[in-house]
């Protein structure tokens, strides 16, 4: 029977059983007809030799999840973790906390995954990651929205540039002061007389600095954003096409929603930008992280996110970094054959399944990049048993100085690796409700 009629004889297959028989027929490929039968069961799904008047004896069907164990019943929740925005105003509906001193660690030094708008050497518009644009902490909005002026006149291809103290005065005295006084007189004996000044004023006893704010009243920001991009704009080359990034800090779970809720993400929203006037935003130019969260009743991740131990008694090691890495290879091995060579019970916990068959259907590269994002999400954890090469979880009694036991008095116990980024806290053991004499009894008598 000739491709592409139809047969009713159709075999449903595994992934596995797939591989398995196309390995077979590979490696009993001899001629060219049994090249032919290779190519025509792998991309055709068809089971016969090549012969135009003999039908062919199936027809495969794949199911790559026949065999897997059902998947557990999730819930997804979203969260609103931050927002990026750029701008040539100042839209907020709250009053602006402005810095005479940038505080430095305000500064966007660490990659953000976005880009912005800069200028190469000569002198034409390009994008580049928005973290390598030198740029100066201004204020911050509820002590929590950061707003930073970006000049990206000053970029260079070469590295990273900081904008200079003599740039940060010059902004000062000529630029920012100056604007302040034109649009709030009454700054003028409350703003600092220069940035020498403000520095001055800004150093503590310890040596230290501390960041003292000017309060700018929230209807004012639309003059003072005008001025002040005007004198940044006539004051140097270097100062010029300058613009304000705003970043937007959620707090946590304050914006949790249901995203398939249209007025649960409108809540959410709303929370977000509380202090911002979004009808003078433009949406193109912001981004907002939405970060997901998927539950599975049952499974309560905070238990391994503190070192109270949920066990009546446990011995713990803190791990070396090498000790914790180990560990991490073991509960998520590199390779689905190393995964399926793991004794006891690794196979019989449902995440390892799920693992392995996740794993199954990536390319090396694939899995490396699985393997990154779950590595951070694991240096996350407080503890993680303690695994050995052939089983996940141990209790035999350890007597080396490096293993303390919980009560001390008791010996053995689930064997406990603590993450070496906690090697300075405390651990202890999660108290529970102990039963009394009373439901000793009852239990007894059932």
């Amino acid at each position: 029977m000739q491709y592409p009629d139809e047969i009713n004889d159709l075999a449903q297959l595994t992934m596995e059983e797939f591989v398995g028989h196309s390995q077979h027929l590979f490696n009993q490929i001899k001629d060219l007809p049994s090249e032919v039968d290779f190519i025509r069961f792998v991309l055709a799904g068809r089971v016969g030799q090549q012969a135009a008047d003999e039908p062919d004896q199936h027809h495969i069907t794949l199911n790559c999840l026949q065999g897997l164990p059902p998947l557990p019943q999730t819930r997804i929740s979203r969260d609103l973790d931050s927002a990026i925005g750029i701008s040539r105003t100042l839209p907020y509906t709250s009053a602006l906390a402005i810095w005479p001193i940038p505080p430095f660690k305000e500064m966007l030094t660490k990659d953000n995954h976005t880009q912005s708008h800069a200028y190469d050497a000569q002198g034409d518009r390009i994008f580049v990651p928005m973290h390598k644009i030198p740029n100066v902490p201004l204020g911050k909005v509820q002590q929590r929205h950061v707003v930073r002026i970006f000049f990206p006149r000053l970029y260079s291809a070469d590295g990273v540039v900081l904008v200079s103290q003599e740039d940060l005065a010059l902004l000062y005295d000529h630029c920012l002061r100056p604007t302040l006084l034109e649009v709030l007189p009454e700054f003028a004996d409350r703003a600092p007389t220069s940035y020498a000044a403000a520095y001055m004023q800004s150093k503590t006893r310890a040596g230290g600095l501390a960041f003292n704010t000017l309060d700018i009243p929230w209807n004012r920001l639309e003059e003072v954003a005008e001025i002040l991009l005007a004198k940044l704009q006539e004051q140097k080359p270097a100062f010029r096409d300058a613009y304000f990034v705003h970043e937007l800090r959620g707090t946590k779970g304050s914006t949790i929603h249901d995203g398939e809720k249209d007025w649960e993400r409108q809540m959410a929203f709303e929370e977000m930008f509380e202090h911002v006037d979004v009808d003078n935003l433009n949406p193109r130019e912001w981004l907002v992280d939405v970060a997901l969260t998927i539950g599975v009743d049952g499974h309560v991740p905070e238990l391994l996110q503190v070192l109270e131990l949920p066990f009546d008694q446990a011995q713990y090691c803190v791990c070396t970094p090498d000790q914790w890495k180990m560990h991490f290879d073991r509960i998520f091995p590199s390779s689905v054959q190393e995964a399926r060579a793991s004794g006891q019970n690794f196979p019989s916990c449902s995440y390892y399944k799920s693992y392995i068959a996740l794993a199954s259907t990536v390319n090396d590269a694939g899995l490396v990049k699985i393997r990154c994002a779950l590595r951070k999400e694991f240096d996350k954890l407080a503890w993680a048993p303690w695994t050995s090469t052939d089983r996940m979880w141990g209790t035999g009694a350890k007597t080396s100085r490096a293993w303390k036991v919980l009560p001390r008095e008791k010996k053995g116990g689930p064997m406990i690796a603590i993450n070496p980024r906690r090697h300075n806290q405390r651990v202890s053991l999660r108290a529970f409700d102990q039963p009394d004499e009373n439901d000793v009894t009852d239990a007894e008598e059932e």
